[in-house]
């Protein structure tokens, strides 16, 4: 599992930077002091980023970075981070990893080498976390909060939006007092493998990054070493169709544990239906024949 504070260790980082995508005067300050500051900046096209690089006087070695060769870069690459190197990532306009390169390659980086990954100039919070991620998909869902009005109606909208979503990422905000039970319920309705962010504080000197599938996720959370502060966002990677080979006996108990939890059994079904990718219809009929 990522567990990241980004700015209280000494790892390494990468940086993706959002750059302006037009008027070159559309950028922050703490983005030109990034690229200012890192050893290597990785461009999309290294002659199209020379022109906004000069204007702002930042002079650093660049290597090129797109979407024919982000994977045969993460062993140079690596190599920078190696030694002390901090590295930013930009593409030719706007945000890196946001259907430009990037994602590929923190998503491959991360599996291989223990860095920080952190965004800077990407907009709202949910892009800063999804850039993070290293997530990979051409489409993403953003909800902002959950509904607040009853925690049946949390669940059903849970679902709803995971259901309606499964090619895309999704993303939505959570209050302090709720990231614990939110994350729970994700853990009922998910498949156990998985992928899910919990962003904390971002671009904050107390940033976070808790990452993994949402099993590990979910106990670290409700454990006394996560901090319980902040404002957060919560991705889920789009949904991968991971065949979980069980018996039918397996799912009789899974459900007959719900239901001693206090679930109904239709609810249990289609908690259970949803983690093994079988309708809540397929589950009811095995556990009836029982």
């Amino acid at each position: 599992m990522r567990n990241q504070s980004t700015f209280k260790n000494n790892k390494p980082t990468i940086y993706l930077v959002g750059t302006p995508i037009g008027n070159l005067e559309d950028i922050s300050f703490r983005a030109i002091d990034t690229l200012k500051n890192v050893d290597v900046i990785c461009c999309e096209d290294t002659r199209t980023s020379q022109t906004f690089l000069k204007k702002y006087n930042i002079n650093k070695k660049l290597i090129s970075l797109h979407k024919f060769n982000e994977t045969e870069r993460i062993k140079e690459l690596i190599q920078v981070l190696e030694n002390q190197n901090n590295i930013a990532i930009i593409s030719d306009a706007g945000c890196p990893a946001i259907s430009d390169p990037g994602a590929t390659f923190i998503n491959e980086i991360l599996k291989v080498y223990d860095c920080n990954v952190t965004s800077v100039n990407v907009g709202p919070a949910y892009i800063h976390a999804i850039v993070a991620s290293g997530y990979m998909t051409k489409e993403n869902y953003f909800h902002g909060f959950l509904d607040r009005k009853s925690e049946k109606t949390k669940m059903n909208e849970l679902k709803e939006i995971i259901n309606k979503n499964s090619n895309a990422i999704i993303s939505f905000y959570e209050s302090v007092y709720r990231i614990q039970d939110t994350v729970a319920k994700l853990k009922e309705i998910l498949n156990p493998a998985q992928s899910v962010l919990i962003g904390r504080e971002l671009t904050k000197i107390n940033e976070q990054y808790i990452q993994g599938n949402i099993i590990e996720v979910n106990e670290f959370i409700q454990s006394e070493a996560f901090v319980l502060k902040g404002e957060f966002v919560i991705v889920i990677d789009a949904q991968k169709q991971i065949n979980i080979e069980i018996d039918e006996q397996e799912i009789i108990t899974l459900v007959e544990e719900l239901i001693k939890e206090g679930y109904k059994l239709k609810q249990a079904c289609d908690i259970i239906g949803a983690k093994i990718n079988k309708s809540k219809n397929e589950v009811y009929q095995i556990f009836i024949k029982k």
